[in-house]
């Protein structure tokens, strides 16, 4: 009951900056779809019917939608939004913004990534969404309609939506400023984590998982975001 009345004054940020090339997909990562026998459900289409049936539940309040790009992925994905008229979201409850790329590094010693004497670039991270909300004017519209509460999450983490109601009604109860759900990760599995050493809690992504635990001496659980 708590989540449900939390959501009512709830607005989502969705950081969609990759591609799917590391999942072995041709293609924006959002664009995924759900079922090999229903490939026209992708994991926006989840995402939004997800947040429109809160929206209902919630008593019909627009609840909004904020979605970080990049070069790689802003167009494709305005362009999935416009083919699929929102997937049945207000244009006024949708909010698309882009970051920039930077130099990539292709190892822990922070070597430029280099092909055929260009420096790649890539999307600069997750990290930038904050400072993207504020830019375009979405903290300060937010906040203006009642927005009390922001959940991210990532581009394609289906089942997130099942928990949220639970996450928002302990966020709510305990008046937690933040608070972070995740999922035992495999050894080895290509995802970034959250852990904890000694009292310190650690975000690591998940390219430098071997470099960082590598020189931990303690046993460490590595949760996936």
């Amino acid at each position: 009951a708590l989540g449900l009345k939390a959501s009512a004054d709830t607005g989502f940020v969705l950081v969609a900056g990759g591609l799917g090339e590391r999942l072995g997909y041709n293609g924006i990562k959002v664009s995924l779809p759900l079922y090999l026998a229903e490939r026209e459900s992708c994991f926006l289409s989840l995402y939004i019917g997800h947040i429109l049936a809160l929206q209902a539940k919630a008593g019909g309040k627009k609840l909004p939608l904020a979605i970080m790009t990049s070069d790689d992925t802003h167009a494709m994905t305005v362009d999935l939004l416009r083919k699929n008229n929102n997937f049945g979201m207000a244009d006024d409850q949708l909010t698309v913004m882009k970051q920039n790329k930077v130099p990539a590094l292709k190892d822990s010693e922070a070597r430029f990534a280099v092909e055929d004497g260009v420096i790649q670039t890539k999307p600069h991270g997750h990290g930038d969404v904050h400072t993207l909300l504020h830019q375009n004017g979405v903290v300060k519209k937010w906040s203006s309609n009642g927005v009390k509460w922001v959940v991210f999450f990532q581009d394609t983490n289906g089942i997130i939506f099942r928990a949220l109601p639970s996450v928002l009604g302990v966020s709510m109860k305990h008046s937690f400023d933040v608070n972070s759900v995740c999922v035992p990760r495999t050894p080895g599995e290509a995802v970034g984590g959250i852990c904890r050493q000694v009292s310190i809690m650690q975000c690591l992504p998940f390219a430098a998982h071997a470099h960082i635990l590598s020189g931990w001496t303690t046993r460490t659980a590595v949760a996936t975001l």
